[in-house]
């Protein structure tokens, strides 16, 4: 049976392929498996940073079908699938754990996708603008854009509720309906209250998404960077064949994701090449080469020679994580042959020490910053070939002028490119992206 259910969920995904390209080819990139661990259809987390979308048969056989009508069977499941991609794309697994009510989030989410679903290709529980007939939703919005608009329906209807009128949800009473003893409609408050505190299968499709929240944060980022060239693979691929098909609010948000991750500036090459030119040469004797000039031996070799201070800033708002990255960088420089003299500081110069490729076990500061002290200390005792800053940015511009080259590494929670401070500082200033 699972092999069937399988071959007929491959069967939707080449409709998807000859109907809406990108969503076909992105799903050909998800895991499938029929699973009893979900009572519907949902995504699950399958390991390795990967995405698994789990098929329970007896819903595929009957909530997704209609014997009498082949073509609305067709429909349903198409809707179902594209559903589950849709979540995937937008990332909402990955955004649970940002809001505090995981229910709303979902319905939410649900708001966020199914506008980009043909609404023959929903199911009756399907939640959708009609369910909120009287708010004034903007379509190709983002789930965060929902949820906030449902917390004030929500919030309004616990207040209503909270006094007694629980079921009412602003709703007339018998008699003010048509004047004539009918029943409005239910109300936004009315309806949101139903969707919290019953069940509905579709909500249900979520279950899977707080194990995505409990992954580490850098199994998260894996993941989010998976689901990203996933994304820019597809929209390469289907570039020229679907062009102008994808809806407008997808599309834009597909081209702003593909902007928002073009490479940066390398700041790990700007970091290597700035250390590099940052040094003095000297002559070295060497009797593996005799002279050219002379064919005498011993010959001379140029040799480079780098003396760099490198401040570290630590103080109490850049977090431990970067004092790691900070270091790590560190050690690479040193691999390349330079000297290094290491200045630990927040407001003052706490530690300064040579540097001989091991960090320290405990680092000293965690105060406020001032950018001066390292500075000065280049300038009248150490007397560096260049400087590099490792900082979040976050301080006064020094009123001290550097007299060697400074390059500032500012970590990616820093100022931005933006700021005022940004442009005051002195010489290079690359962002740790």
């Amino acid at each position: 049976m699972s092999k069937n259910i399988l071959e007929e969920v491959s069967k939707t995904s080449i409709q998807l392929l000859l109907h809406e390209p990108f969503y076909g080819h992105f799903f050909a990139g998800i895991l499938k498996d029929v699973s009893e661990r979900t009572d519907s259809i949902a995504t699950s987390f399958a390991g390795n940073q990967m995405v698994k979308l789990l098929v329970n048969t007896e819903y595929w056989e009957k909530n997704l079908r209609d014997r009498l009508d082949e073509k609305r069977t067709k429909d349903l499941r198409y809707g179902a699938i594209k559903h589950q991609i849709l979540h995937i794309v937008f990332k909402h697994m990955l955004k649970v754990e940002e809001f505090g009510n995981k229910k709303l989030f979902g319905i939410a989410a649900d708001l966020a996708v199914n506008q980009y679903i043909q609404m023959h290709q929903l199911t009756e529980d399907a939640i959708t603008f009609r369910d909120f007939p009287e708010v004034n939703f903007e379509p190709n919005k983002d789930v965060g854009y929902y949820y906030k608009i449902l917390s004030e329906i929500l919030k309004d209807a616990n207040a209503c509720f909270g006094d007694g009128e629980e079921g009412s949800g602003g709703s007339g009473g018998e008699d003010d309906a048509d004047g004539e003893g009918g029943q409005e409609e239910p109300s936004a408050a009315d309806r949101l209250k139903e969707l919290m505190d019953g069940k509905n299968c579709q909500l249900d499709q979520h279950q899977f998404w707080e194990d995505f929240s409990r992954l580490t944060k850098a199994e998260q980022k894996i993941m989010d960077s998976f689901i990203n060239d996933a994304i820019t693979n597809v929209a390469n691929r289907v570039k020229n064949k679907q062009h102008g098909t994808l809806p407008a609010g997808l599309q834009i948000y597909i081209d702003l994701l593909m902007e928002s991750l073009k490479p940066q500036v390398n700041w790990r090459r700007v970091l290597r090449l700035f250390a590099e030119s940052s040094s003095r040469t000297y002559l070295k004797n060497t009797i593996r080469r005799p002279s050219k000039r002379y064919g005498t031996t011993p010959g001379i070799r140029v040799r480079k020679k780098q003396k760099i201070l490198i401040a570290v800033d630590t103080s109490g708002s850049v977090n431990d994580e970067e004092l790691r990255l900070f270091f790590s960088e560190i050690y690479h420089i040193w691999k390349q042959g330079a000297e290094i003299y290491v200045v630990e500081c927040d407001t003052h110069i706490h530690n300064e020490y040579h540097y001989k490729g091991i960090p320290p076990k405990v680092i000293s500061g965690r105060g406020g910053t001032d950018f001066n002290a390292p500075i000065e200390f280049a300038n009248d005792e150490y007397h560096p070939d260049a400087i590099i800053y490792f900082t979040d940015g976050y301080a006064s511009v020094p009123n001290v002028k550097n007299r060697k080259p400074i390059l500032w590494l500012i970590t990616s929670e820093g100022i931005n490119e933006s700021d005022d401070l940004w442009s005051a500082l002195p010489d290079r200033k690359v962002k740790m992206y």
